[in-house]
């Protein structure tokens, strides 16, 4: 009797268990680079912030973060952050595309200050963002913003 229950379970089990392994294989990594090979500057990317009708591109904040993101052309992202608690600003812009392609990462560097902000979104949402700031490697910012506006702040 034991047995014959098992064999159920297994294949009960199974069509979940063959679902979750096709998903997790539809699941790549990020892979952008700048074809210049036309005499264009053309964006390849299978993380693209533009997708159909999806666009993360916009301003996201909430009561302590105000973040704007974009894409100003092919393989130039711009990432204008506000602080506001103290008030401060930075823009950031760069083209450094990882994560998968369901969670895709587009990160930029302050150098001067040893930081990494992260913009991690989710095709799924269009209207929310995760902004992460790094310094040596340790998280120091991991908030979730909401979409304020479709505006965009900041620039070259």
């Amino acid at each position: 009797m034991k047995l014959i229950s098992i064999a159920l379970a297994t294949i009960c089990a199974l069509p979940l268990s063959l679902s979750l392994s096709l998903a997790s294989l539809s699941e790549q990594p990020c892979q952008a680079s700048l074809d210049t090979s036309n005499g264009i500057d053309s964006e390849v990317n299978n993380c693209p912030t533009t997708r159909g009708s999806f666009s993360i591109a916009g301003t996201f904040s909430n009561s302590n973060w105000q973040a704007s993101f974009w894409a100003w052309e092919p393989a130039y992202y711009i990432l204008h952050v506000k602080n506001k608690q103290d008030g401060s600003k930075i823009n950031l812009t760069g083209f450094d595309v990882t994560g998968t392609t369901n969670r895709p990462q587009y990160r930029f560097t302050d150098e001067n200050r040893n930081l990494t902000y992260i913009v991690t979104f989710r095709y799924s949402d269009p209207e929310t963002i995760r902004l992460e700031i790094k310094q040596n490697g340790k998280v120091i910012v991991n908030q979730l913003l909401p979409r304020e506006s479709d505006q965009r702040i900041g620039g070259p």
